[in-house]
């Protein structure tokens, strides 16, 4: 990794936050930094600023010694992170509905196809993501996506629970795939109070369906949302 281009942090950045989004590092599993440095082949300076950054996202709690765990999943933490998205995305979304293109429509429904057309797989998640940020384009600035970005991280963590393109494949793709052309048609309309209303629709929906998902299997203090303690 270090012989890389991008600077140390952001590599490190990346594969650990790739680990905990895949689930390679569970929501309640203990790590430390001499064990990541190791893994990483990077010194501790990287992987202490990684993690200060992953814990500014919510995705990691640091101790004062020289280990972290992975933060455990809690409805709380779900309310907290879909009230500040529709909060800003279904705005931003009816912002953009008038001034979207036609291509920038095309490129909503590539991303749909994309995403759902075959049997889904792990590289479902990326053109998933895109198609959220194009669809709050061209209405967001920089500062709406460095807000929402980190949003999207700590989301992410509970959708890969609940919506899982790859233990369902073909209902995931129907289902999944038919509620995204919807928000792609309120997108062709260029009706803004259309367009607000599908998205706070859809990231209520999805809300709803993971809190379910969640009372079902238990709260954070059942053990069913975090990882066993082990010995890092």
């Amino acid at each position: 990794m270090a012989a890389r281009k991008a600077s140390a942090v952001d590599l490190v950045l990346h594969e650990i936050r790739r680990s905990i989004l895949n689930g390679d590092l569970p929501p309640g599993r203990p790590f430390t930094v001499p064990a990541l440095t190791e893994q990483l082949g990077v010194s501790h300076v990287p992987v202490r600023e990684a993690l200060r950054q992953l814990e500014a996202q919510g995705l990691v709690v640091l101790s004062p010694s020289r280990s972290a765990i992975v933060t455990p999943l809690d409805p709380d933490d779900l309310r907290a992170i879909y009230r500040l998205r529709i909060m800003v995305e279904p705005e931003l979304a009816a912002l953009s509905a008038a001034d979207r293109t036609d291509a920038e429509i095309d490129e909503l429904e590539r991303l749909v196809h994309e995403a759902f057309d075959r049997v889904p797989a792990e590289d479902f998640w990326d053109p998933h993501r895109e198609f959220h940020a194009a669809l709050i384009r061209p209405a967001a600035g920089e500062w709406d996506l460095r807000m929402l970005r980190p949003l999207w991280d700590a989301s992410e963590r509970y959708t890969r629970l609940v919506f899982d393109p790859v233990g369902e494949p073909e209902s995931f793709a129907a289902r999944r795939g038919h509620v995204h052309q919807e928000l792609v048609e309120a997108a062709r309309s260029r009706d803004p109070e259309r367009l607000r209303a599908q998205v706070r629709e859809h990231l209520e929906a999805n809300r709803r369906t993971m809190l379910d998902r969640m009372g079902k299997v238990g709260g954070p203090g059942s053990g069913a949302w975090a990882a066993p303690a082990e010995t890092a």
